[in-house]
């Protein structure tokens, strides 16, 4: 396959084998900007559309930007806000208490990344409690800072990551990374569906952690496409130092490598994905081309490679990850020793280091068990549902593979009428299998009616609930049933998953009948992102 020594591709910034700082800290933000979430979501999100800060103060505004050492040696490492005493104070980011000390708190979110509030009034946390962004921690004080810092009320911020030198020290942001408390992305992907992280690199590492694999052997993967192809989906190896972008109507007939582990040639994978019918937007995106690699390593497709991922699953640090990968998958030198591997040893312990402590739970493995136990109700309907309508008809060779695995496993799979395309099955299939609620009755909406209405352990609105629609909802009316799960699929204003009795298996759909035929329900104990590490 295709060997890119030297510079490589970090969230768009090309950068050698040791990260420079202000590298670090942009991807840093973007990781940031995408910690917190909605309940029981799996939106997608573009890390440079999500702010990496809450506004730390009710005042949107920075007063006083950091300032470097000026001729006389006074410098300004942080931001303050212009509050009067006693303001509320909210937490930037999710993360835990891991200081209190001299009317300042130190909030980490993961290994080697702290957001620190100073000179505050009152604190409202103690050590060792998990916040969530925009969460109030205390009220701002007053202090008089040394030129060219604010004196009198204000509240001062520091964002402090790990140097160079292996110690935390605070650094610039570059720009104003600061916005409100919205929802980001919730830190799951699946399937062919949506993927969450502050770039390719994040997203990739959290997609195989979530299908089954250790932190240390997503890295040993990732450190491997990160070699190949800069884990651009549609990089070509054109013989140039950064390859060219090309779609596969154009990288088809090339004869060259391209893709995500640079397929050679390229039309080896093209055409296999063309010949299951799906479209070259698809083909080229990095979610297919992330679970064509994940179906290959289990030995499933058109490309099977079940011995490399073997290989792989048997291995227990990224640096045996990698080598495990190179050497069975994109079939490199024997010689364990090779320079080769060098590189791909050390991508490999970059991303690990980089992205394991802010990893999201491990799932169940390939198949359909992505998200399997994981709570998210959202997530799992969508790796289970094709993400565009028109997949008309009720056999199961219609549905998705993954729902026809998730049945057997999780419902009654082949008994009953047309089972797959049983709007009731669906939603009971993806109950279980979340393990949101592994008691849902498996079939009937009047049945499932009863039971959301009895059981206790649901919330219900007839009408759009106050705060609006979450992703997991359960929509149930007379003779139908279907799951609310955010914005999703191949556009078109998709925003449901949804099976119809007769009509067709479980695809992408749209809100409707909200207050009208269909009653909202939601469950209490909704599934919540667990925190950094």
């Amino acid at each position: 396959m295709a060997d890119t020594k030297g510079p490589q591709m970090i969230g768009g910034c090309l950068v050698v084998l040791a990260l420079p700082l202000i590298v670090v800290i942009v991807m840093i933000l973007g990781i940031l900007g995408n910690w917190n979430a909605s309940a029981a979501s799996c939106e997608t999100s573009d890390a440079g559309d999500q702010p990496a800060f809450a506004w730390p103060t009710e005042k949107k505004e920075v007063s006083k930007e950091w300032s470097d050492k000026d001729s006389n040696g006074d410098s300004h490492p942080g931001y303050d806000f212009d509050v009067k005493e006693g303001s509320k104070v909210f937490a930037a980011g999710d993360g835990k208490v891991v200081s209190i000390d001299n009317n300042e708190i130190q909030l980490e979110h993961g290994e080697g990344i702290q957001t620190r509030y100073k000179y505050l009034k009152s604190i409202s946390v103690t050590v060792g409690k998990d916040v969530k962004r925009g969460d109030q921690i205390g009220t701002s004080g007053s202090h008089d800072e040394d030129s060219p810092g604010m004196t009198g009320a204000h509240l001062h911020f520091e964002l402090w990551v790990k140097q160079d030198d292996g110690k935390l020290g605070p650094v610039k942001v570059p720009d104003n990374p600061f916005g409100d408390a919205k929802p980001a992305s919730s830190g799951c992907g699946c399937g062919n569906q949506d993927l969450t992280g502050a770039n390719n690199q994040q997203q990739a590492f959290n997609y195989l952690v979530q299908n089954g694999y250790s932190k240390e052997q997503a890295a040993g993967i990732v450190g491997n496409m990160i070699a190949e192809s800069q884990v651009q989906p549609t990089l070509l190896n054109d013989g140039t130092a950064t390859g060219t972008l090309t779609s596969p109507a154009d990288a088809v007939n090339t004869g060259r490598a391209w893709g995500l582990v640079q397929w050679y040639p390229a039309s080896k994978m093209i055409n296999a994905a063309r010949s299951a019918n799906v479209d070259d937007k698809t083909i080229g995106s990095l979610a297919f081309q992330l679970d064509f690699v994940r179906k290959q390593l289990i030995g499933e497709g058109p490309l099977p490679e079940k011995e490399a991922g073997d290989q792989v699953k048997a291995t227990k640090t990224p640096g045996d990850a990698a080598y495990a990968f190179g050497r069975y998958f994109e079939r490199f030198s024997l010689d364990p020793n090779a320079a080769e591997y060098d590189n791909r040893r050390a991508n490999a312990k970059r991303v690990f280091d980089t992205f394991a402590g802010s990893a999201p739970a491990s799932g169940s493995g390939g198949g359909g068990g992505c998200g399997a136990g994981s709570g998210n109700i959202a997530e799992v309907a969508k790796n289970l549902a094709w993400p565009q309508d028109g997949h008309n008809g009720v056999a199961a060779s219609i549905a998705k593979p993954e729902y026809v695995a998730a049945m057997e496993k999780y419902n009654d799979g082949s008994s009953g009428i047309d089972p797959y395309s049983d709007c009731g099955r669906f939603v009971a299939t993806v109950m279980h299998m979340s393990g949101a609620d592994p008691d849902y009755p498996n079939v009937s909406t009047d049945t499932q009616r009863i039971y959301l209405e009895s059981s206790g352990k649901y919330l219900s609105w007839h009408g759009e609930p106050q705060g609006g629609m979450q992703p997991g909802d359960i929509l149930n009316g007379p003779g139908h049933t279907y799951l609310y799960v955010g914005p999703w699929g191949d556009g078109n204003g998709y925003n449901a998953a949804a099976a119809s009795l007769h009509g067709h298996v479980p695809e992408a759909d749209h809100l409707y009948g909200v207050g009208g035929q269909f009653t909202v329900y939601r469950l209490k104990s909704a599934w919540t992102p667990s925190k950094p590490k």
